[in-house]
């Protein structure tokens, strides 16, 4: 510590001789000034430390009433490197450059890490803290971990917790999955306020348990969308409603289909990484490396970004654009073909209806001619909550 603050302070070594160089020391001491480092080299000659501000103030006057001679032998301090380097400026520029460059380095977000969750959840995040603009060379202080965990769980309702840590130049994310159950309500009612229970759709009701309320229309019955079957009677209705509902779809056997197929044409483009940003090579034509390429009107794509260090911490890196160009072609199918796709989107359509929580009861499909055209039709009876809180 002394040392440094010698540095700042700045000092020179020096070389006394003379008849009497103690006498030159004893007036140091007296006077209060700072000698370190003294070294006797002969009888007559000897060698110090003493701080610049002391050297100039005090030396030439000690030096004459101990009738000895003083050499500078060198100078230290943070003034006397600044002074050499004086006439480098594009190096001491340099230098001031780099020393800031270093400091808004150490502030920003190297590598993000993202953990727990699936890997939907993992990329999902990644998205959100994207588009809340938390990335690769955002300001650390400028990043509230806090109400970013709150925004992360906000958006995902999956997630059970959400941890943001910040860990040196590493943003830290931890995701907990977990289960939910939520009342379904048709509009926005507290649980104190009045409402009625009506169904969603158009179904026949199979059970109703009511826990508070009058149920208004018999079970077996048919209810439309939005018909009320519990009354609250002034109060918050509570019942659980179970009804029929039938769902039905219908694909046309087409002999042809439209296909988007790869014409095995690619290209490849370069990007750079720095701190969050993409900086892209150069599309100008004459470049060696555009040469040959074409706009592609219609295509897919692969991308994929590569960071330095072994688990890529480090802030910089290369991103990778894969274009293979796609085109649509009309297919001829066989009778068969045809009838085995319209019922896969038959099927398909008639699963994604369908809500998870529903227990299908009986299912039946079949083909069907019909203006000269034939049809697959597939249909289901399924058993679901209907019920849904609106107000009175």
């Amino acid at each position: 510590m002394y040392r440094f603050m010698s540095y700042i302070q700045n000092y020179v070594e020096i070389k006394i001789t003379g008849e009497k160089p103690q006498k030159f020391i004893n007036i140091c001491l007296r006077r209060r000034l700072a000698v370190w480092r003294l070294t006797r080299v002969s009888e007559h000659e000897f060698t110090l430390f003493l701080l610049a501000g002391d050297f100039k103030k005090n030396v030439r006057s000690a030096a004459r009433k101990s009738h000895v001679k003083v050499k500078i032998l060198k100078k230290k301090g943070l003034i006397y490197t600044l002074r050499r380097y004086r006439a480098r400026k594009t190096l001491l520029i340099l230098s001031v450059l780099l020393a800031a460059l270093f400091c808004m380095m150490s502030s920003m977000v190297w590598s993000i890490r993202i953990e727990g969750g699936d890997a939907a959840d993992r990329l999902r995040t990644q998205l959100l803290m994207q588009e809340f603009g938390v990335k690769r060379g955002s300001l650390l202080s400028n990043i509230n971990t806090k109400a970013l965990a709150e925004q992360l769980l906000l958006h995902q309702k999956n997630l059970s917790w959400v941890g943001v840590q910040k860990r040196g130049m590493t943003l830290s994310v931890q995701l907990e999955e977990g289960t939910f159950y939520e009342e379904k309500t048709g509009e926005s009612i507290a649980a104190g306020e009045p409402c009625n229970i009506a169904v969603s759709k158009d179904c026949l009701l199979y059970k109703v348990t009511v826990e508070q309320g009058t149920q208004v229309v018999s079970t077996g019955d048919t209810a439309l969308a939005g018909q009320i079957v519990v009354s609250g009677e002034g109060k918050h209705a509570k019942a659980d409603v179970l009804g029929c509902v039938w769902y039905r779809t219908e694909v046309e056997v087409r002999s042809e289909t439209e296909l988007l197929r790869p014409t095995g044409k690619t290209q490849t483009l370069h990007s750079l990484l720095l701190f969050g940003l993409k900086i892209d090579a150069p599309s100008w034509k004459w470049l060696p490396w555009n040469w040959g390429k074409e706009d592609f009107a219609s295509y897919d794509s692969i991308y994929s970004e590569n960071y330095a260090g072994t688990d890529g911490s480090l802030p910089f890196g290369t991103a990778t654009l894969i274009k293979r160009e796609t085109k649509w072609e009309t297919v001829s199918l066989t009778e068969e073909e045809a009838k085995i796709k319209a019922r896969t989107e038959a099927e398909s359509a008639l699963d994604a209806a369908i809500p998870d929580d529903a227990q299908i009861l009986r299912t039946s499909a079949s083909f069907v001619e019909r203006d000269g055209k034939t049809y697959y039709t597939a249909s289901a009876e399924v058993l679901e909550p209907v019920g849904i809180c609106v107000a009175p």
